[in-house]
């Protein structure tokens, strides 16, 4: 369980490493945490190489990135500045040798795995930059260049300078899994489990995590419809309440079970081409929606959704990042001409953003007639007014509040 100051910087920013020093059953122990989208997971458990940057910057300051090499000519790096003394300790107990212990979390900051590593450092230099850096909160925009600049020098070999650091981790050669169980606000049991054979099933079980707080008058899990004188799918998820109805296509990305990990280049290929797929799957799901067909749950049991006002279609893919800057603009055109509603394209990150500024939003209201779900609504349009002027559906939106006076 992450401590509560890690946890509110976890469900807050998409991507981050933290060091801390935590009691285990060996003492204190030097322990790595690394928040990351779930393509990044899949890598880091298919044990692609990874290396630890170290880097004095702004005078004592000190960086500490976990570079992923997920892609052959521009690998992914994940950072941060560090701030407390317990980051200080976990930095020195590497460079003393003792075992480093791992976790991974994902987008909804849920721990999915650890393992424990033994870091092999040359040298007291990760001692000495560790025990002179500066401590307390930093700005973290500031030293974004900076760290754009610093690793493909230390790669190259351009730098031979005290102040930076880089250091091969070792492959993991089996990870610990964790299996995370929801009781829904229905009574009913949902499951996360990164290692799961059905990857794509695991990308729609977190729409559901996600769901459960907003207390929607209908969630159905893989709807269906009569077709043909059988029972169809749908589409994978439905949200509905008075004002409007959700409904969810999620497309994720097999990297499990492929014999060879694919670079980041080739995700995007097959991302672009699920894409189309789910929006002629929600095209169709809309329409039949708005022209009354029966909806009913895996069970049988028959639901009533909202069907008058405009359906908000949303595409469920792992990584915005996939995808270039101006995509999708031409799908959306044609879907609210198709539909009348509105078409979006998320991550779990982006989605997680807004149903929680949603619940901010509630949270923060005078009137008692603000729901979840109603906030949920005001934000997707707000999202779709933000994809007309952006010309994409490829879009993130930072919201942030005033502090109370």
């Amino acid at each position: 369980m992450l401590s509560d100051h890690n946890r509110k910087e976890f469900l807050a920013t998409p991507q981050l490493v933290r060091f801390d020093f935590v009691s285990g059953t060996n003492g204190f122990e030097p322990t790595l945490l690394i928040k990351a989208d779930v393509v990044v997971l899949k890598y880091l458990t298919r044990g692609v190489r990874l290396q630890l940057m170290i880097a004095q910057t702004h005078g004592h300051r000190l960086i500490y990135s976990l570079i992923v090499h997920d892609d052959p000519t521009s690998p992914g790096v994940i950072w941060s500045v560090l701030e407390r003394e317990e980051e200080r300790q976990a930095l020195l107990g590497v460079a003393e040798g003792k075992p480093l212990q791992v976790f991974l979390f994902n987008e909804l900051a849920i721990n999915v795995a650890w393992a424990e590593i033994q870091v092999a450092v040359a040298g007291n230099r990760l001692g000495s930059l560790a025990a002179y850096a500066g401590l307390g909160k930093f700005d973290h925009s500031s030293v974004v260049a900076t760290i754009d600049d610093i690793y493909p020098r230390l790669r190259d070999g351009e730098v031979d300078d005290p102040t930076m650091l880089l250091i091969d981790l070792p492959a993991v050669s089996e990870w610990n899994r964790v299996r995370n169980l929801l009781i829904t606000n229905r009574s009913g049991v949902s499951e996360v489990d990164l290692f799961h054979f059905d990857e794509g099933r695991q990308q729609e079980k977190l729409v559901i995590w996600l769901a459960d707080n907003l207390h929607p008058d209908v969630i159905i899990d893989q709807p269906q419809i009569m077709k043909g004188g059988r029972f169809r799918e749908l589409t994978d998820i439905i949200l509905s309440y008075s004002g409007g109805t959700f409904i969810f296509e999620s497309k994720a990305l097999t990297l499990l079970n492929r014999p060879e990990l694919p670079d980041r280049t080739k995700l995007s290929s097959n991302i672009s081409a699920s894409i189309e797929k789910a929006f002629k799957q929600l095209k169709g799901a809309a329409r039949q929606i708005r022209d009354g067909a029966t909806i009913c749950d895996l069970a049988g049991r028959e639901h009533e959704v909202e069907r008058t006002q405009p359906i908000h279609a949303i595409i469920l893919v792992p990584d915005l990042s996939l995808l270039p800057p101006k995509f999708g603009f031409d799908m959306m055109v044609e879907f609210v001409k198709a539909t009348g509603g509105y078409l979006h394209i998320l991550d779990p990150s982006e989605l997680l953003r807004v149903v929680g500024i949603a619940e901010e939003l509630v949270r923060r209201s005078e009137s008692q007639t603000i729901t979840p779900m109603t906030a949920l609504d005001s934000r997707f349009i707000q999202r779709a007014e933000t994809c007309v002027e952006a010309q994409s559906l490829n879009v993130e939106i930072i919201t942030r509040f005033k502090a109370a006076s």
